[in-house]
């Protein structure tokens, strides 16, 4: 077997592997030096094509999962942080946080990472905003460190988002996670007037209305009767036009067709 520098390449790939494992396939250029391979094993090993430079200081090994969220978790991983430990260093905010849950159709032209610190990059796709965010703020997805959804909706409703993304951002928020609707309401009072609604309440209505939500009822009738009190008094009353359709159009479906004698 080929050495580079005194090391087996198959022993620098097991390496690099077991560095990688918890971190979605991926190694930064300093972990692999902290474990004694060099920048030229991977320069090397990426040369033969068995690990792929995905940007400046990341590399991807081949159990790697290379689907549409790995830029960002290289680009977090380039920030210094690691999914484990006291290396906890940035949480993903912003249009890359609503990404990451699956949030409306925003295309973030920038990674972005909320540091407790005031931190600066000459990485031109990476955006840090010095921030203090609260232990109930913060969720992990899949051993990513995020801006909840509520907080995360709260971001961008303060940010700048127009009302047509962030309308799609709520009826995802809605549909697509299990984020409690009275959250989102306290989410959007703050802005609620500068969007021309009375409270947030009123704006969670507006937005649905505007994404053309309509409520599930098979889907609400599968929560906790807590959950479903919650989506009650949070959002129900904003929505009386939408949920009296959506009730009758519920109820047409369970109701069988009666065929009467002629």
């Amino acid at each position: 077997m080929e050495e580079v520098s005194g090391m087996q390449s198959v022993d620098v790939l097991e390496t690099l592997e077991l560095l990688a494992s918890s971190q979605w396939g991926l190694v930064t250029t300093a972990q692999a030096s902290e474990a004694g391979v060099s920048k030229m094993h991977l320069s090397r090993l990426a040369d033969r094509g068995t690990v792929h430079r995905v940007r400046h200081g990341v590399y991807a090994l081949p159990s790697t999962d290379a689907g549409p969220l790995q830029g960002l978790r290289a680009a977090w991983l380039a920030t210094g942080s690691q999914p484990a430990g006291d290396q906890l260093r940035a949480v993903v905010s912003g249009e890359s946080a609503a990404a990451v849950h699956g949030l409306g159709d925003l295309l973030p032209s920038k990674y972005e990472f909320a540091t407790a610190v005031r931190r600066q990059t000459t990485q031109p796709d990476i955006r840090y905003r010095k921030r203090e965010l609260p232990d109930e703020d913060v969720t992990q997805v899949n051993g990513l460190p995020v801006t909840t959804v509520s907080r995360t909706v709260n971001d961008l409703a303060t940010g700048g988002t127009d009302f047509d993304h962030l309308a799609t951002v709520v009826r995802d928020a809605v549909t697509v996670t299990d984020v409690a609707p009275a959250a989102l309401v306290r989410a959007l009072d703050p802005v609620a007037k500068r969007f021309g609604s009375s409270d947030g309440g009123d704006l969670v209505s507006a937005l649905l209305k505007a994404a053309g939500y309509r409520p599930d009822l098979r889907a609400l009738e599968l929560l906790s009767p807590a959950l479903q009190e919650n989506f009650a008094q949070a959002v129900a009353p904003h929505l009386k036009n939408t949920l009296s359709e959506a009730i009758a159009e519920h109820f047409r479906r369970l109701t069988p067709k009666l065929d009467f004698p002629h």
